[in-house]
C-alpha cells in the first residue's frame, strides 16, 4: 500500500513538473504573479516584487529539474526553492494579505488530502477486485 501511494505521489509531483516545463520560467512567473494578483489585490509594486521572486525560484527550480541530481535530493531542493518563495512572499504581503494567503493554502491542502482519500479508497476497492477473481 505504500509502494502504491508512494507512486502516486511520485506520478502527480512528475505530473506537475512536466506540464511546467512547457512553458519557460518567466510565463509560469507571470502566471503565479497574476494568479496571486488577482487572489490577493496586489499594488502595482508588490506586483513587481512577486514577479521577480517567482521568476528567481521558477529559475532555481529549472535548474534542479535539468541537474544530474538524483530523485531524492531534487525533490529535496524543489521543496526547499518552495518554502524560500513562500518566505520572501510573506515579506512583501500585508499581514490581511498574508492571512488571505494562508486560508488559501490551508484549502488547497485540505482538498489534497481528499484527493488522497479518494485515491486511496479506490486503490483498496482495486485490490479488493483482484482478490475476488
Amino acid at each position: 500500500m505504500k509502494n502504491l501511494t508512494a507512486l502516486f505521489f511520485g506520478v502527480l509531483i512528475s505530473g506537475s513538473i512536466l506540464a511546467q516545463t512547457e512553458k519557460s520560467a518567466s510565463e509560469r512567473a507571470k502566471n503565479q504573479t497574476k494568479k496571486m494578483t488577482e487572489e490577493l489585490k496586489l499594488s502595482t509594486e508588490q506586483q513587481s516584487r512577486i514577479y521577480e521572486i517567482n521568476l528567481g525560484i521558477n529559475q532555481k527550480i529549472d535548474g534542479v529539474k535539468t541537474s544530474k541530481l538524483s530523485e531524492e535530493e531534487k525533490r529535496k531542493a524543489l521543496n526547499h526553492n518552495n518554502q524560500a518563495r513562500k518566505e520572501m512572499i510573506k515579506g512583501v504581503l500585508t499581514a490581511e494579505q498574508n492571512e488571505v494567503m494562508a486560508k488559501k493554502l490551508a484549502s488547497r491542502k485540505v482538498k489534497r488530502q481528499q484527493i488522497r482519500k479518494e485515491v486511496r479508497k479506490e486503490i483498496k476497492e482495486e485490490k479488493k477486485k483482484k482478490q475476488n477473481r
